[in-house]
């Protein structure tokens, strides 16, 4: 019987299938596949043409500053976020599926940690792509959250960047840095006497409720007349809550990476939906994704040229 053999084809041998259970272990510990390790082996050993994903004027900026790109390199991991709790009861609906805490926006610690640890485990996954390379860092990281409306509970973390290395030296052999920086941008800073030291974040989910049509605007101000133009300020109060806890771990991860400050930050930001059993109640997510690179001065900060205005065409 062949019905659950993936593709009709003929069963695993004994090394295949004590190979893919190496894989998945190796994947539920944090870290990468078989196939992706020797794929990186291969790049490094083998050598061959580069893959980045460099623009033309990132490569020239780099190229003017001694780094040459190794490969593309990448970390991913599909979350489930499970089931997550809210306060409501979306049967009794309303007021009656009001659970105590539920009204007051207050952050969502369960969805929080889904997103530090789905994260962590595709920023780990993108530095042992960079360490399998030697390379000294990777440059121009993005994050990437998608989110599905088939793959209900479920969200996909992708960073992508370059892994780079310095001209006249073989393989790095500590820690690579990671950054959010373009191309240019690594050229600028580092004639500044500062150097990128890895990838920082801050993330924070906040929840909050919205009573529509104005029956509740005394229960702390979220009852929303549907009349008119207005704020709604239950949301705007998890928004500004949840950017200030983001910042506020973003503040904590520079301080554990002994940095002098962060630069090149970039902000993702997504709006959830929950149902509380009401079309009169309104219960919303608010999350909140801070991504930057921690520096650090590497020495005495040179005096930098000043800029002149105008240019002698004379020898």
């Amino acid at each position: 019987m062949r019905f659950f053999r993936g593709g009709g084809g003929d069963p695993q041998s004994p090394e295949d299938q004590a190979r893919a259970e190496r894989s998945r272990a190796m994947v539920e510990a944090g870290g990468i596949p078989l196939n992706a390790q020797e794929r990186i082996q291969r790049q490094a050993t083998e050598g061959g043409a580069y893959t980045s994903d460099l623009s033309v004027d990132e490569m020239a900026a780099l190229r003017g500053v001694g780094y040459r790109p190794l490969a593309m390199v990448l970390g991913s991991s599909l979350y489930q976020m499970g089931w997550i709790y809210t306060g409501w009861n979306s049967v009794g609906g309303g007021l009656g599926g009001l659970n105590y805490g539920s009204v007051e926006p207050q952050e969502n610690t369960s969805l929080t940690s889904a997103l530090l640890d789905a994260r962590a485990r595709a920023i780990n996954r993108l530095t042992l792509e960079a360490q399998g390379l030697g390379a000294e860092g990777v440059v121009g990281v993005r994050l990437k959250i998608n989110r599905w409306e088939w793959a209900a509970g479920m969200a996909e973390f992708t960073v992508i960047g370059t892994a780079v290395a310095r001209d006249g030296q073989g393989r790095h052999g500590g820690q690579p840095f990671t950054s959010t920086l373009s191309g240019q941008d690594l050229a600028k800073l580092l004639p500044t006497g500062h150097r990128p030291l890895r990838l920082v974040m801050g993330a924070s989910a906040y929840q909050a409720v919205a009573f529509f049509g104005g029956g509740f605007g005394r229960m702390g101000g979220i009852g929303v007349s549907s009349w008119s133009n207005q704020e709604v300020a239950s949301y705007t109060l998890a928004l500004a809550r949840a950017q200030d806890m983001a910042r506020r771990r973003l503040a904590q991860e520079a301080a554990q990476a002994a940095a002098g400050g962060v630069v090149g930050v970039e902000i993702e930001s997504h709006i959830l939906e929950f149902p509380t059993g009401s079309e009169t109640v309104g219960g919303r997510i608010v999350e909140w994704v801070i991504l930057g690179t921690a520096v650090s001065p590497a020495g005495d900060v040179p005096r930098l040229a000043t800029p002149k205005m105008v240019i002698p065409l004379r020898p």
